[in-house]
């Protein structure tokens, strides 16, 4: 039986300010081929149209006179691109504002977001989070409900059992589903590889989509959260950031110039930290997952004091000043810091997103989450501390969402 748990009501807003020039389209490249062959529907729009369709939706609101001056249009271009987004319904005309001066109103341009219903569904161990949003990705209901068992068959079944309720709640058609997951999913289709479920090579979205009737999209869940970020969250607001998450396992999602950046789930989670340091489950001495999961700081401090500990209550002892504990979780802020200080050099990106369900190790230990982040900088080079963003799995499950607003808008 897959009842539900927890329903609620709940509603979001974001404002937006952003003045950088670099347009981008949705989902190119790899990124569109990784999120999956849901085939939106879409109307036939110019390039160029759909970057000022998304720029409206990601920063709000805006006359045709403040498009033409962010992006350095003449007046009459804009005009001939604007069009066919208002004759698609794309975009609407909505209130006037008065300019300075003496010069007439100028009318804003604006996407209609209640208009829009998307699903986000993410994927743990336990349980299923699932979330109703507009096109804005504010969140309008959600549900949690447990796991029936990792069995794959079940799992359809109980996500597609969530989605349809979603659905009779939504008020009107659902443009898009989105479903995240932790670990590899290629093309898409498949998950390939997902260590917290005990999946190999599932072809999960094609099994779906044969009992929901909504375009689905399937993703790594650390795509869908950093794809939130980008556009709804702190990150839209730079062309360059990075996500870092830490909980069960480590996720890294990249966005360089507005675009995101195709990534890898291991070469984060099983980066080098300390040579002498413990051993992770994959034989690696020393490696993110060694020290900085949730699982391996609860196994070192139940081995320091012979008994079981959890995750909660390994900062619970380090918050109390105890001495095992507080040395797994400074030496687990460390080691974030190390790793935000290899992105920053890999990438040249130094703004940094940290978040996850174990993000809070970071706060108990900021001083150590600063020393690894400094460690090898360059006396010359200004190295930003990392903006530490606690999330929840609705928050992941609105991730989702956004992995479908993404594909199909506009």
């Amino acid at each position: 039986m897959c009842a539900p748990v927890i329903i609620s009501q709940r509603n979001y807003s974001w404002t937006a300010c952003h003045t950088d020039r670099r347009w981008t389209t949705p989902c190119s490249g790899a990124v569109g081929q990784a999120l999956g062959s849901g085939e939106p529907m879409r109307p036939d729009l110019p390039a160029s149209s759909r970057a000022i369709a998304i720029d409206v939706l990601v920063h709000g609101a805006q006359s045709r006179a403040q498009l033409a001056k962010k992006t350095g249009l003449s007046a009459p271009t804009l005009t001939r691109l604007v069009r066919p987004l208002l004759d698609a319904g794309v975009l609407v005309e909505s209130e006037s504002v008065r300019t300075t001066g003496r010069g007439r109103s100028s009318v804003l341009l604006d996407v209609v977001a209640d208009d829009h219903r998307y699903v986000g569904v993410k994927l743990t161990r336990e349980s299923i989070y699932a979330v109703l949003t507009n096109l804005r990705a504010e969140v309008l209901a959600s549900e949690t409900l447990p796991e029936p068992s990792l069995d794959v068959p079940d799992v359809v079944s109980c996500v597609a059992g969530v989605v349809s309720r979603m659905e009779d709640r939504a008020g009107r058609p659902v443009r898009g589903v989105g479903v995240t997951v932790g670990g590899r999913v290629d093309k898409g289709e498949t998950v390939a590889d997902s260590p917290f479920l005990d999946w190999h090579e599932v072809p999960f979205r094609t099994l779906l989509a044969e009992q929901v009737d909504a375009p689905l999209f399937l993703a790594n869940d650390v795509v869908g959260l950093t794809m939130a970020q980008q556009w709804f969250g702190y990150g839209r607001t730079y062309p360059d950031f990075a996500l870092l998450t830490v909980g069960a396992g480590v996720g890294y999602g990249l966005v360089i110039n507005h675009e995101l950046v195709p990534t890898l789930v291991s070469p984060i989670g099983h980066l080098p930290v300390d040579p002498h340091g413990p051993l992770c489950p994959a034989g690696h001495r020393g490696c993110m997952t060694a020290f900085v999961t949730s699982g391996a700081m609860a196994n070192t401090v139940s081995l320091a004091h012979g008994r079981l500990t959890t995750y909660d209550e390994v900062l619970e002892l380090a918050e109390a000043g105890d001495p095992a504990a507080a040395r797994v979780v400074a030496e687990a802020a460390h080691a974030v810091g190390r790793a935000t200080a290899a992105i920053t050099s890999l990438t040249g990106v130094d703004r940094i997103i940290l978040s996850g369900e174990g993000v809070r190790l970071v706060e108990i230990a900021p001083d150590s989450l600063r020393a690894g982040r400094v460690e090898y900088a360059d006396e010359q080079v200004s190295v930003l501390d990392p903006v530490i963003r606690p999330m929840d799995f609705l928050e992941w499950a609105r991730g989702a969402a956004v992995v479908a607003i993404k594909a199909s808008f506009p």
